[in-house]
C-alpha cells in the first residue's frame, strides 16, 4: 500500500513539474487535479460564447497540431465565457480549467482570452504525445503590461513573412509589443512616397562577406524594403495577435543610407553610400530645414501606418564631429542660444517630438547615458 501511495505520490509531483517547466511565462497560479485528463483525440469541438475570434483562431490552431476536424459551435466542450474583472484587477486576467468533460476558458477581454488560448495551445502541444492534457487549474495574468521584443531589420533584413512568422513567436510567449527597428545606417526598408529615394537607393548597400549568400542579393547589392501595403498588412496581422507595433525611424545618428538617398541632408554633402560597417558613424543629419522638412514628411506617411501611440526615434549614438565644423552648426547653437553640440542635439530631438506630439504620438528614444 505504501508503494502504490508512493508511485502515486511521485506521478502527480512529475505532472506538476511537467506542466510547470513546460509553460511559458509561468501563470501565476496552477494547481494540478487529481480528477483524470482530457482527450485530444477523437472530433474536438469549440464553443465560441463570448469570444468567437479567439474560438476561431484556437479552432485553427487545433486542427493544424492535431491534425484533426475541430467544429466550431455556439457551445462544445471546450468554450469560452466572459467575466469582469472583479476576481483581479490584474492585467490581463484569466482562468483556465480543465477537466476529463472539458475545457473551460474565462476571460475578461479579448486579450486576455487570447493569452489563455496561447496556454492551452503550450499545453496541447506539450501532451500530444500522451493523447490528453492532465486536469488542472490556472488562475493567471500579466505581471509585465509592456512586454516586447526587438527585431533590427535594418542590419539584415527581414521579409514580410519572415516578420509575420516573428510575431507568431511573440504572441506564443504573449508579447505585446513589437519594436520594428526600420531605418539605420545599413539601411531604409520602409516606403515614403514623398521621398522614393529612400528605399531606392537607401533599401541596398554593397554585398559583403556577411551577406554574399543571402537570397536578398542582387545586382551587386543586398537588401530590401516594406511597401506601405506590407507594413498595413503586417500590422493588420500583429493585431490579430494581440501585438502592437512600434516603429524605429532614427535620428539625428544612424542616418547614413537615408545621406546616401539625401546628401544635401548632411554637414558635407556626400558622396555617402549605405553602410557595409558595423558601429557608430560620424555623418550624422544636419540640422537644418531642409532634413527637417523630410523627417517631418517621413512621420506625415509613418503615423498613418502604425495605430501605436509611440514612435521610436532612436536618438541616440549621434557623434557631433561633423557639427563641430559646420558652419550652419555653429550658427544655429549661437542663434537658439545654445552651449554647445549636445544641447543642439537636444533642440534637434525636442524640436522633432513637438511635431510628433502635434500627430497624437510621442516618442520613445535609446538612453545611452
Amino acid at each position: 500500500m505504501r508503494k502504490i501511495l508512493f508511485l502515486s505520490f511521485i506521478f502527480f509531483y512529475s505532472s506538476v513539474l511537467f506542466a510547470q517547466k513546460n509553460l511559458i511565462p509561468m501563470p501565476q497560479h496552477l494547481e494540478i487535479s487529481k480528477q483524470g485528463s482530457f482527450p485530444l483525440k477523437g472530433n474536438l469541438t469549440v464553443g465560441a460564447g463570448a469570444f468567437e475570434t479567439q474560438a476561431k483562431y484556437l479552432a485553427n490552431q487545433l486542427e493544424s497540431l492535431l491534425q484533426t476536424k475541430v467544429t466550431l459551435k455556439k457551445s462544445g466542450p471546450i468554450r469560452f465565457q466572459k467575466i469582469n474583472n472583479t476576481v483581479s484587477e490584474k492585467h490581463d486576467y484569466y482562468e483556465l480549467k480543465i477537466g476529463p468533460s472539458g475545457v473551460f476558458i474565462a476571460a475578461s477581454t479579448e486579450s486576455s482570452a487570447f493569452y489563455a488560448v496561447q496556454t492551452l495551445l503550450q499545453l496541447v502541444e506539450e501532451n500530444q504525445a500522451s493523447g490528453s492534457i492532465p486536469a488542472l487549474e490556472i488562475k493567471d495574468y500579466a505581471k509585465f503590461t509592456y512586454r516586447g521584443a526587438h527585431l533590427d531589420v535594418s542590419r539584415h533584413f527581414f521579409t514580410a513573412d519572415e516578420v509575420k512568422l516573428f510575431l507568431d513567436y511573440l504572441s506564443r510567449y504573449k508579447m505585446n509589443k513589437f519594436h520594428w527597428h526600420l531605418t539605420d545606417d545599413q539601411g531604409w526598408r520602409i516606403e515614403i512616397k514623398s521621398h522614393p529615394k529612400l528605399t531606392a537607393i537607401g533599401a541596398y548597400r554593397a554585398v559583403t562577406d556577411d551577406v554574399k549568400d543571402s537570397k536578398l542579393t542582387k545586382d551587386g547589392r543586398y537588401g530590401g524594403f516594406y511597401t506601405q501595403e506590407q507594413i498595413k498588412d503586417v500590422v493588420a496581422y500583429a493585431n490579430k495577435l494581440q501585438i502592437e507595433i512600434i516603429p524605429e525611424i532614427e535620428m539625428p545618428g544612424h542616418a547614413q543610407a537615408a545621406l546616401a538617398a539625401y546628401p544635401e541632408l548632411s554637414c558635407t554633402g556626400g558622396p555617402f553610400q549605405v553602410g557595409t560597417t558595423w558601429g557608430v558613424m560620424d555623418d550624422i543629419y544636419c540640422p537644418k530645414e531642409e532634413t527637417f522638412a523630410l523627417l517631418e514628411d517621413v512621420i506625415d506617411e509613418v503615423v498613418t501606418l502604425f495605430p501605436s501611440h509611440y514612435i521610436h526615434i532612436g536618438g541616440d549614438e549621434a557623434p557631433k564631429t561633423r557639427w563641430k565644423t559646420c558652419a550652419h552648426c555653429q550658427e544655429m547653437i549661437k542663434k537658439e542660444g545654445l552651449k554647445d553640440e549636445f544641447e543642439l542635439q537636444s533642440y534637434f530631438i525636442k524640436r522633432m517630438e513637438k511635431y510628433i506630439n502635434a500627430k497624437g504620438k510621442d516618442i520613445i528614444g535609446w538612453d545611452e547615458f
